[in-house]
């Protein structure tokens, strides 16, 4: 598996052409957003193409108006891509202290301190916030006024998943990006890319799984959920149900806490697509 400490993976991401002409032509017209929100659902690479674009846009030796090219060993992208960079802010959840698993308003204070800074390195500034699902009222509140009266060569990148829940306020001060699921050939490439110690069968189930979502199909072979969903689907496919072992299954996937999540995600995803696909079969019998 790739080194998971860098931003962006070997290789970055297929797909997206959508967000990356429409960030390249924006800055060649030199009328380019301040604010954007990317959006599109659950693991098909939102995060990933937003620190792409904070490596291109902070690349050093890239001209302008040349289209979205990302050299990972301009001086600028690679330290973009190791997390380095002192023109980018990347807020995520804290891991520590936060029961609640949410971004806090004191994160969003220090964003907006670190944005009104001139850039360290004489480019922009750039902050991503991944995402917005995870940012209360007050939070999205206190990035009113930074999207209001942004400063300059500051760039904002909000990620997504339900873009419907951000208040308006915030959806009309940003430029909208909508991302769609990968194709399942790109799919499978980029986690035979990220998997490649797993056997090719398994990465072709994650794909087919993950519904061109990768990250959605990497978290489910971290999480091994895809080795429970067969063993649940073996288990429904007898002609009596073995409930005690479906409740052992159960309880695999159910652990909670934090620990947890991932395969509780895991399990969400996995029994609403096998409910999905009965249902369409009963439908069509």
């Amino acid at each position: 598996m790739s080194d998971p400490a860098l931003l962006i993976p070997e290789g970055g991401i297929l797909g997206h052409a959508t967000f990356t002409e429409a960030l390249s032509q924006s800055m060649a017209s030199g009328r380019v957003a301040h604010g954007w929100l990317i959006t599109g659902p659950q693991g098909i690479g939102k995060s990933v193409m937003a620190c792409m674009a904070a490596a291109w846009l902070l690349s050093e030796n890239s001209p302008v108006g040349q289209g979205f090219a990302l050299d990972r060993e301009d001086p600028g992208a690679n330290l973009v891509i190791r997390g380095a960079h002192p023109d980018l802010m990347l807020v995520r959840p804290q891991v520590d202290d936060n029961k609640s698993g949410q971004i806090k308003i004191d994160q969003i204070r220090k964003l907006a301190g670190f944005m009104a800074n001139k850039p360290g390195r004489g480019g922009w500034r750039v902050a991503i916030i991944d995402s917005m699902d995870l940012v209360n009222r007050n939070g999205a509140n206190a990035l009113l006024k930074l999207l209001e009266e942004p400063p300059e060569r500051a760039m904002l990148i909000l990620v997504a998943s339900r873009p419907g829940r951000l208040p308006p306020t915030i959806r009309s001060r940003c430029r909208l990006v909508r991302l769609s699921p990968l194709d399942l050939d790109d799919c499978q490439t980029i986690l035979a890319t990220q998997l490649a110690d797993e056997e090719g069968g398994r990465v072709a189930a994650l794909a087919c799984l993950s519904e061109g979502a990768p990250g959605r199909g990497l978290a489910l072979a971290e999480s091994q959920s895809d080795d429970l969903y067969r063993a649940v689907c073996s288990l429904l496919a007898q002609p009596k149900l073995d409930e005690a072992a479906l409740a052992t299954l159960c309880e695999k996937w159910g652990r909670g806490g934090a620990a947890g999540q991932m395969a509780r995600d895991g399990a969400i995803w996995l029994v609403g697509r096998l409910l999905r696909l009965a249902a369409l079969r009963a439908a069509n019998s």
